[in-house]
């Protein structure tokens, strides 16, 4: 009986990771490139600051409308506030023209969502995410905070 014994070169593994990496990339460049822009009808209501609601849940929308990411981020958002939930208010910060509230708020990056039950933060949705998603949090979020207002 003999034992061989199935040795892989380093390179092999070179190789598989950068055809995966190409992959990769290719996939989420077509998702994207997929997804439309936002139209220039908006659910979103912009201000300069954050503003809290003690009777109803915010989702305060950090954007870049130069930022690609952020636009089609801000696709999805629009299309969420577009069910008009009861209990929720969709709100939007252009951080290009508000940086101190950026910082204020310690938001790593954009597109970010910042949650808000009254004062407290309550979930923070950082990234591109896609509606689906968007769409558990947001009932989620109205299931667990809208019914103790």
């Amino acid at each position: 009986m003999s034992n061989k014994v199935l040795k892989l070169k380093s390179q092999y593994f070179i190789v598989a990771i950068l055809v995966f990496y190409i992959v990769i990339v290719v996939v989420s460049n077509n998702i994207l490139e997929r997804m439309p822009l936002p139209s220039v009808k908006t659910n979103l209501i912009e201000i300069e600051d954050v503003k809290y609601d003690n009777d109803k849940i915010d989702f305060v929308f950090f954007h870049n409308p130069d930022s690609e990411l952020s636009e089609k981020m801000r696709f999805e958002v629009e299309r969420l506030a577009q069910k008009n939930y009861e209990n929720i208010n969709f709100y939007s910060i252009d951080v290009s023209k508000n940086p101190v509230v950026f910082y204020e708020y310690n938001v790593s990056g954009i597109p970010n969502i910042l949650v808000f039950n009254g004062e407290k933060e309550i979930k923070r949705i950082m990234g591109l995410v896609p509606y689906k998603n968007l769409l558990k949090i947001a009932q989620r979020i109205e299931n667990e905070y809208g019914e103790l207002q």
